[in-house]
């Protein structure tokens, strides 16, 4: 018993150093001794065996006004690399990410609706074409996240509540992501695609990411992924920032679908309907969508008591800075509190943070040899 409580004890210490390395980007052992409460030693065994295993390495001494210049650790960023893929019912991302969150390459298709057909052909075709094209040398990629909408329910490994995708009910997920496996000889994580964002967002964040944030994904459907005190909150069931089920207008159930779900007022079909037609939204839809957007993250806020709400890609990408605009001038109006509305600062953070969680699994494998 005692070995197996060391043994474990080690593989959390090495978890913490290279979750504070990967964060900080550049660290002496003494400052991550220091913020991890280790002892010297301990810290120098596991920075020798993480530089053993070309994860880590020096990058020489830093500038110091007094005694002797500390050297500084950093992250082999290829030393290790995972496929993130991105799917909102219309497109699916590919991409792969290095240890440090960098996105190597991506490539980009159209998907159809049907959550079946891209677990099976469609994504494992499109990942090897992309391990493929990289020129990588085999067994450089590790592992395979992919984010799907909808909850994604991890212990009975089985995904709900995804209309946009063609789950109406409850869909296994644990023979398709077998099968891709098999296929590609990888492991595979399957996660909630705003949680994955959200994550993304922390890591390209870095250092300057210690407290919270709401990651809004404002796709085909709406949802959020929640950070609170620098971790993602999933909740019991999985379904922590499903924000488009909000009832925020019981009145207008009917006419809006749904017991005033968020969502359905928002009405996205037609959002997006319309901007797909005339290559943007008009201002009235911006206004629209915005206001219930608006009233959705400041309930959040408000609740939570979080004072920073991020816009992720796909709505920077399409009207970002009408829809921000919108955004900052309720949530001021909204909230008593002054909160933060910014635009992602991850070029992909769907695709990052989905590869990210992969590579979590590949580093706890690392950290228990």
């Amino acid at each position: 018993m005692k070995a197996r409580v060391a043994a474990d004890l080690k593989e959390y210490n090495r978890m913490l150093v290279y979750r504070l390395v990967r964060s900080e980007g550049s660290v002496s052992k003494s400052a991550i001794a220091k913020r991890l409460s280790l002892s010297v030693p301990t810290v120098i065994k596991i920075i020798e065996y993480f530089i053993g295993l070309g994860i880590m390495g020096y990058d020489g001494a830093c500038v110091s006004a007094l005694g002797r210049r500390p050297m500084m650790l950093s992250l082999r960023a290829g030393a290790a690399y995972a496929v993130g893929a991105e799917y909102d019912g219309v497109h699916l991302s590919v991409g792969l990410v290095d240890l440090d969150g960098g996105v190597f390459s991506i490539r980009r298709s159209p998907a159809p609706p049907d959550l079946g057909l891209l677990l099976g052909s469609l994504l494992a075709e499109e990942v090897e074409a992309l391990i493929r094209d990289s020129g990588l040398p085999p067994g450089a990629v590790k592992g395979l996240g992919v984010g799907v909408p909808g909850v994604v329910h991890q212990a009975e490994r089985y995904i709900s509540q995804a209309p946009l995708v063609g789950v109406k009910e409850r869909v296994p997920f644990g023979p398709l992501a077998a099968g891709l496996e098999r296929r590609l000889g990888l492991p595979v994580r399957v996660a909630n695609d705003a949680n994955a964002a959200a994550l993304g967002e922390v890591s390209a964040r870095g250092a300057g990411c210690k407290g919270d944030l709401i990651f809004v994904e404002l796709g085909r459907g709406v949802g959020a992924g929640l950070v609170l005190d620098g971790r993602l909150r999933e909740g019991p069931g999985f379904g922590a920032g499903e924000i488009g089920y909000m009832v925020l207008d019981r009145a207008g159930a009917s006419a809006a679908g749904g017991p005033g779900w968020l969502e359905a007022a928002m009405d996205l079909e037609s959002f997006w309907s319309e901007s797909d037609r005339d290559g943007r939204p008009s201002a009235a839809a911006v206004e629209r969508v915005g206001g219930l957007l608006a009233r959705g993250a400041a309930n959040l806020c408000i609740a939570l008591d979080v004072r920073t709400v991020v816009l992720g890609r796909a709505g920077r990408e399409a009207f970002g800075p009408g829809l921000l605009a919108v955004l900052r001038r309720e949530l001021a109006t909204l909230c008593p509190m002054d909160v933060s509305c910014e635009l992602s600062v991850a070029a992909e953070p769907g695709v990052s943070g989905a590869a990210g969680l992969a590579l979590d699994e590949w580093m706890e494998g690392v950290c228990a040899g």
